[in-house]
């Protein structure tokens, strides 16, 4: 199985069901596939690989064009990747070249074009491959019969099916690549927890080139139900879709939920399933959705585009252990050694040993429940004594007023690092010493950030995680 085969399987049992709704347009299953079985020119074919498969970055901001692509690419036998569409031209370049990507397909003013990538005549083959690929060199003359002059660099792993980005801050994301069955393995749990099954419409916000995304498209399409996609940061937007659609499963991550929030004035009841990951939610954020949200149950995940799926907990969890991002799911182990977080999980991307660490710390409290303290430089060490900025952030967020928060580390002018805080405010009145004030009781002084720097909302970039660079320039 794998995924064209999926959305020819529900292509062909639910024609007419919708499977992408957008604000101003829907596709159907029927019409899904009958455009990606129509989108791959022949001069394209010409191009791709014969007998061995190579990487494709996508370029496009259409978010129905970004899925269309991906399964095209796919079914013609290569490995497809959806780039992250607001990467500096610059950073796509090292992209490519770091990552050995032999094509780049973009779309430009409606137009797609497919671009030369890393050339493959020198580039070996992996060994743990070459069982997979019949012969380099026969590979090779298939190749340029097919394509005369340009000889597309192998992909490492040629069991995957996609290729996906790393969606941290870094300047240029890293290429990861995974098989069906890596995802397709745990679907069926996810998807019962998620309470995704054949009638759902799930909504999901901005570009599949983040990895929550795509792996919740993956779901979707799993059970052939409906995916409701907003392509833009809009909250007003968002909550008349839910209306509209009755939708059932949200998926955003927290930052988002806590900006959503300000805007919920009326319950939702068609709302089964509030999920977030990548970020701590706080029992404020989560009783607020419940509110609105009555009949949904919240679950907020920890995972990892590398591991997908690693710890979760639900509601009432949340308000018991704000702080926790709860409980192996079933099939993952996970523990602590040195403060370090460890994870063996089948559901790994190719190539990452296991078990494995991500450098994030943490400890399990005394019910079981795993305690985030963040990525191992977001801890500040003062003097021997340990700053967790995750334990500020939540501190802030817990108090009267505070909507959202972000802290992290800088360095002090030669002195050493300190922690700034960046603090989103229901009331613009609040003042930097008020909040210093009820920080007391719940810091010790050693943690109190240096700086206080309140803002109108924190900056996302397009795969949802805070951008760090733009808060940390506010201090020059």
């Amino acid at each position: 199985m794998d995924y064209v085969t999926l959305l020819q399987k529900y292509a062909e049992k639910k024609k007419n069901t919708p499977y992408l709704i957008l604000k101003d347009r829907q596709i159907t299953y029927g019409q899904a596939y009958e455009d990606v079985c129509g989108f791959v020119a022949p001069e394209w074919k010409r191009q791709f690989p014969v007998g061995y498969k190579t990487g494709v970055l996508i370029r496009t901001q259409d978010v129905y064009h970004q899925l269309l692509a991906f399964l095209a690419v796919m079914g013609a036998g290569q490995i497809p990747i959806i780039g992250h569409y607001d990467l500096p031209e610059a950073a796509e370049e090292k992209l490519v070249e770091q990552n050995r990507i032999g094509f780049v397909l973009e779309e430009k003013e409606n137009r797609w074009i497919l671009r030369q990538g890393c050339y493959g005549q020198e580039a070996a083959v992996p060994e743990t491959d070459m069982g997979e690929i019949a012969s380099d060199s026969e590979n090779k003359q298939e190749a340029a019969k097919a394509c005369p002059g340009f000889i597309p660099v192998p992909a490492p792993y040629q069991n995957a099916c996609m290729g996906v980005l790393s969606s941290g801050s870094t300047d240029v994301p890293k290429v990861m690549y995974r098989t069906y069955e890596s995802w397709a393995g745990f679907i069926p749990e996810q998807n019962r927890r998620f309470r995704i099954d054949g009638d759902a419409v799930v909504f999901v916000e901005g570009s599949f080139s983040f990895t929550g995304n795509l792996s919740i498209w993956a779901s979707v399409l799993y059970e052939g139900c409906t995916l409701a996609v907003s392509d833009v940061f809009n909250c007003r937007q968002w909550l008349e879709m839910f209306r509209d659609l009755q939708v059932r499963v949200l998926y955003l991550v927290p930052a988002k939920l806590k900006m959503l929030t300000k805007y919920l004035k009326q319950e939702y009841p068609s709302m089964q399933m509030v999920l977030a990951g990548s970020q701590l939610l706080g029992a404020k954020t989560a009783e607020r959705l419940k509110r609105f949200f009555p009949n949904s149950d919240i679950l907020l995940y920890y995972g990892a585009s590398e591991l997908d799926y690693i710890t979760w907990l639900g509601y009432e969890e949340v308000l018991r252990f704000p702080d926790s991002v709860g409980k192996p799911v079933p099939g993952v182990k996970v523990w602590v050694e040195n403060g370090l977080i460890y994870i063996d999980t089948p559901y790994h991307v190719e190539g990452l040993p296991q078990p494995c660490t991500l450098h994030d710390t943490g400890y399990f409290n005394e019910e079981g429940y795993l305690i985030f303290n963040g990525r191992e430089g977001d801890i500040i060490n003062k003097g021997g004594f340990k700053i967790s900025c995750t334990k500020i952030e939540n501190a802030l967020c817990s108090l009267t007023g505070v909507l959202q928060a972000v802290v992290l580390p800088y360095d002090d002018a030669g002195r050493g690092q300190e922690a700034a805080a960046f603090v989103v405010c229901e009331n613009a009145n609040v003042t930097k010493q008020e909040l210093r004030q009820q920080l007391r009781n719940a810091l010790m002084q050693q943690e109190m950030p240096k700086k206080i720097i309140t803002v109108e909302k924190i900056p996302l970039n397009s795969r949802g995680k805070t951008d760090k660079k733009l808060l940390l320039a506010m201090l020059r």
